[in-house]
């Protein structure tokens, strides 16, 4: 667990809960973006995060760490996206067409640019999407959440052995899916 989450949980526990912003603040892009990805819906992101902090707060002044605190929080996020998700499904309320927007944060301002990279992201996603779902949970923790392996293992509940194995079968079905869109 990296020192400066080590010593604001420490802070928690000894009673100073103000801290707890500076722990939400640690998390709070990655949790988000976590929770999109899975959701699709901004408004159901910002839910579940919100629940997911809530859930935070009760479970740290017991909390000892055998992994990082967000290595708990993914698996609370997409414990709360798949409930969220069943929900909505017998609600008739969900659309398997829902694929989170790419941002356009960092893409020129040239029309041409951004449209190519928006229609270059919509492929990369669509390609993402139609992996077995262990092998895109894993190829999204390592590329778009930028997780260790032993992190993605300690999520997914299996051996590192097994991450590598995911992702390297992720990554060869990608490169035969999007083989029409680049050159070697």
């Amino acid at each position: 667990m990296p020192e400066g989450e080590q010593g604001l949980v420490r802070r928690f526990q000894d009673g100073d809960r103000g801290v707890f912003d500076d722990i939400m603040k640690l998390f709070q892009e990655r949790a988000l973006s976590l929770a999109y990805y899975r959701t699709g819906r901004r408004e159901d992101a910002l839910d579940i995060v919100q629940d997911a902090f809530i859930r935070m707060y009760k479970v740290l002044p017991g909390w000892e760490p055998k992994a990082s605190l967000f290595t708990w929080l993914y698996r609370v996020i997409v414990n709360l996206s798949v409930d969220r998700g069943r929900a909505l499904a017998r609600a008739g309320k969900v659309s398997l067409e829902n694929i989170p927007e790419p941002s356009d944060e960092k893409i020129s301002h040239n029309p041409r640019s951004v449209l190519e990279g928006k229609e270059t992201a919509a492929v990369i996603e669509e390609a993402v999407a139609q992996l077995p779902p262990k092998q895109r949970d894993v190829f999204v923790l390592r590329q778009y959440q930028r997780l260790r392996l032993k992190e993605i293992a300690q999520i997914q509940g299996c051996s590192v052995g097994a991450v590598k194995a995911n992702l390297f079968q992720a990554l060869r079905k990608l490169r035969v899916s999007l083989s029409g869109y680049y050159k070697e």
